[in-house]
């Protein structure tokens, strides 16, 4: 189970926006699937090394939770996750917009992979996104009476489940009327279509990027009702691993917040990872990546990809709070305040939640999470307030360094809202590949970017 200290953030971005909070939210038990029967040939077999090291996908080896990743972790060097990006925008200023939109989602991820990539020109992305496929999904024509921004077809549930905390229907992503709309032939049965678990089992399709309006009109159901078409920031349904094996159990709450049980039986029914991000054609593309950090934060503290991770990435993101320095709370995600914390010098600060509050004469902090950067004093605050942060020597020894908003002005253009140039700054302090960064048990720490296609 999640542990009840980690406070993270879960937001239904449902038109206009995110409405978002701090939760403290326990995790449902993981979602138990039998596994695959068997796997498909590419799942066999090895793949030849390159010069510059092994890639993924390969001609071998192209799918999501392929045990070869998990094999090859360290022997890789590029992945080449493809997205398919699906147009659920009606607006014509935004709809216009749809793939360049994406293509600035991508730049700003592919962007952040670059190891230390603030410091070093020649640092290379780790991750290479690609798009698989533009869909687009919106009404030339829209139904008569439809005034909403969003196309008709956008996946909203009339029928509610009590499990899901959402009221988009992830689930029609993988059904007859969305698999026509992907259009993509059966190579051994070009008068069929695959859907979108085929997809992603054979690796042509890695993650589903929604992208639409934000309009916050709801939806009027066949029955009168209405409905809020709202999505989460990134959900995600991924195999539960232990000991670098997959156990056949699926863990339903890898992405931003949890499945409802109908979308969770149908991510896990694909038997590999599948993961869902929205993409908000109103918001700039740093809202995205916002989002993507949250996913990756909920996978780290989910029961998916084992213990190791989590102990790496816990000081990092300062979610070691109770544990190293006694605080009644795991992180900075308990602020319920604008001052929540005041920095009293670069390594030192008071603190505020409620009627409780406390000081820290030596913070020895890492580099903060999505929402608080190592200077940040509530959520989202971005600051010049110079503070020391382990960013850019975190795991390999060294002084803190100066931290403030300049150490991430350089993004600002690429990805200016919602965080996104810190982001992209946080992303490039994560453990690379070939990284000579220990724990602190002084054991060498696995590149942090492998584990998202487990």
């Amino acid at each position: 189970m999640r542990a009840s200290t980690l406070f993270l953030t879960s937001c239904v971005v449902a038109a206009v926006g995110a409405a978002c909070g701090a939760a403290d939210r326990a995790a449902p038990a993981p979602l138990r699937e039998d596994p695959p029967a068997e796997r498909p040939a590419h799942d066999a077999g090895d793949a030849p090394a390159t010069p510059a090291g092994l890639e993924w996908p390969n001609a071998e080896h192209r799918a999501n939770s392929d045990p070869w990743i998990v094999t090859h972790h360290d022997d890789l060097t590029k992945m080449r996750p493809r997205v398919l990006a699906i147009n659920l925008d009606n607006d014509p200023a935004t709809r216009s917009k749809f793939e360049s939109k994406i293509a600035e989602v991508i730049a700003g991820l592919n962007e952040g992979s670059r190891p230390h990539g603030y410091a070093d020109a020649k640092a290379a992305p780790f991750l290479a996104y690609e798009v698989f496929k533009h869909v687009d999904m919106a009404d030339d024509t829209p139904p008569p009476g439809w005034t909403h921004k969003y196309a008709s077809r956008a996946p909203a549930r009339c029928t509610r489940d009590p499990s899901a905390w959402y009221s988009a229907d992830y689930s029609a992503l993988f059904s007859p009327a969305y698999t026509a709309a992907y259009d993509v032939a059966d190579p051994d049965a070009p008068s069929e279509k695959l859907g979108l678990c085929a997809l992603i089992d054979r690796g042509m399709v890695h993650e589903v990027w929604l992208y639409m309006n934000g309009d916050s009109d709801p939806m009027t159901c066949p029955d009168g009702s209405k409905v809020d078409v709202g999505y989460a920031e990134i959900l995600e349904s991924k195999p539960i691993y232990a000991g670098g094996e997959a156990t056949g159990a699926f863990e339903h709450c890898a992405g931003n917040g949890c499945l409802g049980r109908i979308d969770a039986k149908a991510f896990a029914a694909c038997g590999r990872t599948v993961r869902v991000l929205y993409v908000n054609s109103t918001r700039g593309p740093g809202c995205a990546i916002h989002s993507a950090g949250h996913g990756y934060e909920w996978m780290v503290h989910s029961e998916a990809v084992g213990a190791d991770l989590r102990a790496w990435f816990d000081p990092f993101g300062n979610f070691d709070l109770k544990e190293r320095l006694g605080l009644p709370f795991g992180d900075w995600y308990a602020c319920a305040s604008e001052d929540c914390v005041t920095f009293t010098g670069k390594n030192s600060l008071t603190w505020k939640l409620g009627d409780r509050s406390g000081a820290i004469a030596a913070y020895d902090q890492g580099c903060g999470n999505v929402h608080f950067a190592p200077n940040a004093r509530a959520h989202y605050d971005e600051n010049d307030v110079v503070v020391d942060a382990t960013c850019e020597t975190y795991g390999i020894g060294g002084a803190p360094r100066p931290f403030s908003r300049a150490s991430y002005a350089r993004y600002e253009a690429m990805a200016p809202d919602c965080g996104g140039a810190w982001q992209i700054y946080w992303r490039q302090s994560f453990i690379g590949h070939a990284s000579a960064a220990k724990d602190a048990r002084g054991r060498p720490m696995k590149n942090w970017w492998p584990y998202l296609f487990y």
